[in-house]
């Protein structure tokens, strides 16, 4: 892989082993997430994404290796290293504590002695952010789920996290609200944020920059959006990961006329073309 040079590596995950049970998950395993983009973390069940995130948030512990935050071990400051980070998990309403909107948002500040004016102000503009103002003093039980976490993001943004994860965030919500979220994680990481959305929807790949691809606990595939759909388009794929119909289409085409037309699959009118042309 091609190292950007200039561009910070916010994630740095470095020759680690880590294993459960005696079972070894990862060996000698290592991987950079760089300031300001949005990766897609993707694989099936059990290909070691979940145990990923626990390691880079600290749940879980290495018995080899380093793992670094902003430059910092998480070893050594886990506190700090977590405080970089924003989490938003699959369901909201085991995350979501208090009743009304503002509160919820409100509520990751109050332990740290900020005054009320400045939480209000802090409140109101992740509202904003969100598109999501009108709303400020609806109770939580009357949302919709993909209301629901666009509360869970803007309360994960309180603290001025450098990094902003979703553990399959989007995974129960319907199509229109998953492009709502997956709008807000791209707008945020066009403003400096490292997201990183773990998912096995592969139509989600099309808001981000990069794609890392885990197969039983390895990296099948680390690199920009666009070299991905053409692998994908090229190689077989564990049997996990379900392909969308157009990534279905462009694959055929492919093994026809071994025409990659990839780049085209997130565009309906030219995937119609390809398709007519190759047939």
């Amino acid at each position: 892989m091609t190292l950007m040079i200039g561009v910070k590596r916010l994630i740095k995950l470095e020759s680690i082993k880590f294993s459960y049970n005696q079972e070894i998950i990862f060996q000698d395993f290592s991987i950079n997430f760089k300031k300001g983009k949005f990766y897609t973390l993707l694989g099936k069940n059990g290909s070691g994404k979940s145990t990923l995130i626990k390691l880079i948030l600290g749940i879980e512990k290495v018995s080899q290796g380093n793992i670094y935050i902003d430059n910092l071990n998480i070893r050594e400051s886990l506190f700090q290293c977590r405080k970089n980070i924003g989490i938003v998990f699959q369901n909201p309403d085991e995350q979501l504590v208090t009743d009304i909107v503002e509160e919820e948002i409100a509520f990751s500040m109050e332990n740290y002695g900020y005054s009320s004016d400045f939480m209000k102000r802090k409140v109101e503009k992740l509202l904003k952010e969100i598109d999501f103002f009108e709303k400020k003093n609806e109770k939580i039980s009357k949302l919709s789920g993909g209301e629901k976490q666009r509360v869970c993001i803007a309360s994960s943004l309180v603290l001025d996290p450098k990094i902003l994860i979703l553990d399959e965030g989007t995974a129960m919500l319907d199509p229109e609200n998953r492009k709502i979220i997956l709008d807000i994680l791209r707008n945020l990481s066009n403003k400096g944020m490292t997201v990183i959305l773990v998912t096995h929807h592969l139509n989600e790949i099309e808001f981000c920059d990069e794609v890392i691809y885990l197969e039983k606990n390895k990296i099948n595939f680390n690199g920009p959006k666009k070299l991905f759909m053409s692998f994908l388009v090229k190689n077989e794929i564990d049997q996990g990961i379900e392909l969308p119909p157009m990534f279905k289409v462009a694959r055929s085409i492919y093994l026809r006329t071994k025409k990659d037309v990839s780049e085209d699959i997130f565009n309906l009118n030219k995937m119609g073309e390809h398709l007519w042309k190759s047939l």
